[in-house]
């Protein structure tokens, strides 16, 4: 966080370990002062229950939060990577609000795994169904997966540069040397602008170095963070191949 000034806030690094050891030790040394200043033996004898009783319930509290403290952090970075299969293990002959809190945080644990798999589930299902819908067209048309990093070609297409792979990573498609304004427009309209743009360049495939001079429509398909996550090319040759 910044000041209005604009440079950082500083924050003083306090460990709450340290203050919660504190009052511990300060407590024991001021039971064995007045221990050692009483002369009398009942009050001695009231003293040291009262410091023991003082002594086992920080104890207690000590064992109970410092280890739940170190359980919370590990959930939270198995959280954080996408491991939602465990929640919080807590010791089952205690019933306190850190119990209550344990039970929370695995029902979370819980629900995030429900929904993290009906979500694998319905990607899995439109990226089929995409995919189906993709092979069967009848346009010449390149489908660029940012996720995979892959251009993925319609069978039209393929048969117009004479080539059988119907998949080109982007990092072979950029290789070739006559690649390079395909390659900058292509990252342009998915990156810089991230909207329907046109375009015309020299594709040249690996295979053969088989290329061909084409007028291309990009059309992004954005996520709920306007990240492009998919995108289609329309092509034509520059005789304005008629739509099939």
């Amino acid at each position: 966080m910044k000041n209005q000034a604009g440079s950082p806030r500083k924050r003083i690094k306090l460990p709450l370990s340290i203050i919660w050891f504190i009052p511990g030790v300060l407590g024991i040394l001021a039971f064995i002062g007045l221990l050692i200043l009483s002369h009398s033996l009942s009050f001695q004898i009231i003293i040291g229950f009262i410091a023991l009783i003082y002594i086992t319930v920080w104890i207690y509290l000590t064992y109970r939060i410092f280890p739940f403290k170190k359980r919370l952090i590990n959930y939270f970075r198995r959280l954080l990577v996408g491991d939602f299969s465990t929640g919080i293990h807590d010791v089952p002959w205690v019933n306190d609000e850190l119990t209550l809190l344990t039970h929370l945080a695995t029902k979370v644990a819980e629900h995030l795994e429900a929904y993290d798999r009906l979500r694998a589930d319905r990607t899995a299902l439109s990226v089929r169904a995409l995919d189906v819908l993709f092979r069967r067209a009848s346009r010449k048309i390149i489908m660029a997966d940012f996720d995979k990093a892959v251009f993925k070609f319609t069978k039209s297409l393929q048969r117009a540069f004479g080539v059988e792979q119907d998949t080109f990573s982007f990092n072979v498609i950029e290789k070739q040397k006559n690649n390079e304004r395909f390659f900058r427009q292509f990252l342009l309209a998915a990156v810089k602008d991230a909207q329907a743009k046109e375009f015309t360049a020299l594709l040249e495939l690996p295979i053969r170095q088989s290329s061909l001079e084409l007028k291309f429509k990009f059309v992004p398909i954005k996520d709920r963070s306007e990240k492009v996550r998919i995108a289609f090319l329309y092509v034509d040759s520059l005789e304005d191949d008629p739509q099939d």
